[in-house]
């Protein structure tokens, strides 16, 4: 009675064998779903890929960029492995283009002039010759070298991104153009506006109250010092605060805070603030945070 016991479990412990195998087989085995892509080896997504190229249009440009050209540039990343060198080859390449600096320029005029364009300041030269043509037919052209002077200054504000992309201006004389004009004036009135705006809009700070007098003093023609610069005039005044070491690191300062929406560190601000006031210009500064990692998210 007990021979076939021991046949019965022998039959039962096969069959169970066959089934845990059979299962161990269909738990091991690789699923395919239709449609589905595998997440690439390197851990960056398509659309990282394509965030960091929008953006760099965006912040570049002023705009997005076209299909085509997502395309071409992700494919580039994705060609040289996403290196910071691919990525720097791609910054420079948009900071070679006139693009670049045009939208440069429209930024910097919204800011500072807030609703003048192009057309406006064409406009007041146009205005301002017509005055010295009509003094020159009444013998009076005592005072015309003075809007002379105003037609100059107008006359290189409109060609200051021109100059800034050829490389015959630095980014000091780009900005002594945008505060060293009739519109400016108009829009910061009287020497205490002047003064407070300058502080602002180039050392991304208010002057102290020492700072603010020694100023209004200097722009009203009194000699003074101001950053421990002696002058006695508004012309002294714009030399002084576009040519400041503060003068540079304040655009350090705009840069971290439009591309990385951060203050810079203390040894960021020094470093950078020196490297551009080195170069005379803020590319250079530019690509490095446009290279890092932080900004590209990968």
């Amino acid at each position: 009675m007990r021979k076939p016991s021991a046949i019965l479990i022998l039959v039962l412990s096969g069959i169970l064998l066959t089934v845990s195998c059979a299962r161990d087989e269909i738990l091991h085995e690789n699923l395919v779903v239709d449609g589905n892509t595998p997440p690439p080896s390197n851990g960056i997504s398509t659309l990282q890929l394509n965030n960091y190229i929008n953006n760099l249009y965006i912040d570049l440009f002023g705009r997005a960029p076209t299909e085509g050209e997502l395309e071409d540039r992700s494919e580039y990343l994705r060609t040289n492995n996403y290196s910071e060198e691919a990525r720097g080859t791609i910054i420079d390449e948009l900071m070679e283009s006139y693009e670049y600096y045009k939208n440069i320029n429209i930024l910097t005029t919204q800011k500072m002039l807030v609703d003048v364009d192009s057309i406006t300041v064409t406009n007041q030269i146009a205005t301002y010759e017509y005055i010295i043509y009509l003094n020159e037919l009444a013998g009076d052209t005592l005072y015309n070298y003075l809007i002379e002077f105003e037609v100059q200054k107008l006359t290189d504000l409109l060609q200051a991104p021109v100059d800034l992309y050829e490389g015959s201006i630095g980014v000091n004389e780009y900005f002594r153009r945008f505060i060293y004009n009739y519109y400016y004036d108009e829009v910061n009135m009287g020497s205490l506006n002047f003064v407070v705006s300058c502080f602002e809009n180039l050392f991304q700070r208010l002057p102290t109250d020492e700072e603010t007098s020694d100023g209004i003093a200097m722009v009203d023609g009194t000699s003074s010092q101001l950053l421990l610069i002696d002058g006695s005039s508004k012309e002294d005044f714009v030399d002084i605060v576009t040519n400041h070491l503060e003068f540079y690191q304040g655009q350090v300062i705009e840069a971290y805070h439009t591309l990385l929406a951060r203050e810079p560190s203390s040894f960021e601000m020094y470093a950078d603030g020196l490297d551009m006031m080195s170069d005379n210009h803020f590319n250079a500064v530019k690509k490095k945070i446009l290279q890092s990692e932080e900004y590209a998210g990968f």
